[in-house]
């Protein structure tokens, strides 16, 4: 049999619109990071505790690597996050092809899990093993059978707040089969919980022009620049679902404090389904594929950033739900990059409807998306960088405090402890890089029905990942932090 390397030096990420690494990253480093990975892939479960808390050891060493930390950051980050991990569980019998419906939900199976994908993987490749396992119709419903014996695998890739999908996510940007299959193994033993998302009809089959063939054709103009900033005619931005939603009176009573997530799926499952079926999702063009994404990633940017800083309670509320939208969306290019045109589709439909889920949930405060009153406040908000210097006489600007806004937000990212900081800060500085230089008022955005949209501007990211490194504490300043909100 065909084996794989699982834990080869990262590669290039499969799209140019993945996230570009930082330099820093040496032999030293990208040593110490796959000794990371291979230790954790052998020792640890991908729950740390009995309420199935997922490990991040992984995701933090990748992000802080792709930030450029060197060996000792990335030995201290393991370090850190150690002890709370929880052993890897021997799986009372291995899964096949013929039983892997019978254990899915059950984290005893994880290891087996892992084991049975590693084979498919070696088999097949990544592209196959995603389209057979996670995005075919009995991959996710089995005629007949009762909805609690669904397998139901794209639903479960995107549940636990999304977090099969982001570890599938790192395994594929950065070229590791080895978080390939640990992604898709924690997708087997998660609960289908947000099954109701994912109608039957979400997997109809499609016309045969829309196979694996028509891929090669889809991955010729991927990456592709992207067009410009106008709204096609007839075309539902997801900013003009986020409107409806607003002015929707069923979302007018707030959810249950502590179950807010479980009562909104129960109570509105369907009507959220409906809106994310409004959103203009037809793929004629293959490069449409990082314009839809790209309304995905500000969409989830704003839900955190806008809604956080108009939040009522404090200065900013870094919604730590709200927060692995953002996190998450960063990995949608490195999926679409494997996947057939109707398994992109099924994919970015459900993701949307997720995000809108886990928004809707979050309300009344999530609900708060005063644009204007956002992007009025400064531009370098939160004021205080978390370093200063003092540039010479003969420097271009010698009163500056700080060259690059960004420089200060990476170094923070880098130090803290937070396995979460390095994740959102890394993806708002991809996006700040892709977007950055977005000015107010384009066609595309100013066109859509949700009230401010015109003035919003390239500025998001960095306002965001401003007032989220101050809500966390600055490492450098030695500024105490709040922490996630919740």
């Amino acid at each position: 049999m065909t084996t794989v390397e699982l834990f080869p030096a990262p590669s290039h990420a499969p799209s140019l619109h993945a996230p570009a690494r930082l330099p820093g990253a040496d032999d030293a480093s990208t040593k110490a990071l796959l000794d990371v990975l291979k230790d954790n892939h052998e020792r640890w479960h991908i729950f740390f505790n009995d309420m199935r808390f997922h490990n991040h050891v992984s995701h933090h060493v990748l992000a802080i690597w792709a930030l450029g930390a060197n060996k000792d950051l990335i030995e201290a980050a393991y370090k850190h996050d150690v002890p709370m991990q929880k052993p890897a569980i021997q799986p009372p019998e291995a899964i096949t092809e013929s039983n892997f419906n019978e254990h899915l939900s059950d984290e005893k199976y994880y290891v087996a899990y892992v084991n049975f994908f590693k084979a498919q993987l070696a088999e097949k490749g990544v592209s196959q093993v995603l389209e057979d396992w996670v995005f075919a119709r009995n991959a996710n419903i089995v005629d007949g059978a009762p909805q609690d014996k669904q397998p139901a695998m794209l639903a479960r890739l995107l549940d636990g707040l999304v977090h099969p999908m982001i570890h599938t996510g790192y395994g594929l940007e950065f070229g590791l089969p080895g978080m390939v299959v640990e992604g898709l193994a924690q997708a087997a033993v998660h609960r289908a919980l947000d099954a109701p998302f994912f109608p039957p009809a979400l997997f109809e089959p499609v016309s045969t022009l829309d196979t694996l063939s028509s891929k090669i054709d889809t991955e010729l103009v991927l990456d592709e620049p992207a067009s410009p900033h106008v709204k096609p005619k007839k075309e539902v931005h997801v900013f003009d679902i986020i409107a409806r939603i607003l002015k929707d009176d069923k979302f007018k009573a707030p959810p249950d404090a502590e179950n807010f997530y479980t009562e909104t799926k129960e109570r509105h499952s369907a009507t959220i389904v409906d809106y994310a079926n409004q959103w203009t999702l037809n793929l004629d063009e293959p490069h449409d594929v990082h314009r839809k994404i790209e309304q995905l990633q500000w969409m989830n940017s704003l839900f955190y950033g806008i809604s956080g800083f108009n939040a009522k309670e404090k200065e900013f509320f870094a919604d730590f739900f709200l927060m692995h939208l953002v996190t998450s969306s960063l990995f949608l290019p490195s999926f679409v990059a494997y996947l057939t045109p109707p398994s992109q589709k099924m994919l970015l439909r459900g993701y949307l409807t997720i995000s809108l889920a886990w928004w809707i949930s979050r309300r009344p405060r999530s609900f708060n998306l005063n644009v204007a009153k956002f992007f009025s406040a400064d531009p370098t908000m939160p004021k205080e960088p978390s370093f200063t210097f003092d540039p010479p006489k003969w420097a271009l600007v010698p009163g500056a405090t700080s060259a690059n806004q960004w420089f200060p937000v990476v170094q923070d990212a880098l130090l803290h402890p937070d396995d979460h900081l390095c994740k959102v800060q890394r993806a708002f500085v991809h996006f700040a890089e892709t977007y950055g230089t977005r000015k107010g008022g384009e066609e595309d955005f100013a066109g859509t029905e949700l009230e401010g949209a015109g003035v919003v501007d390239g500025s998001l990211f960095i306002r965001a990942a401003g007032l989220t490194a101050k809500n966390m504490g600055r490492v450098i300043g030695d500024d105490e932090g709040l922490g996630w909100d919740r």
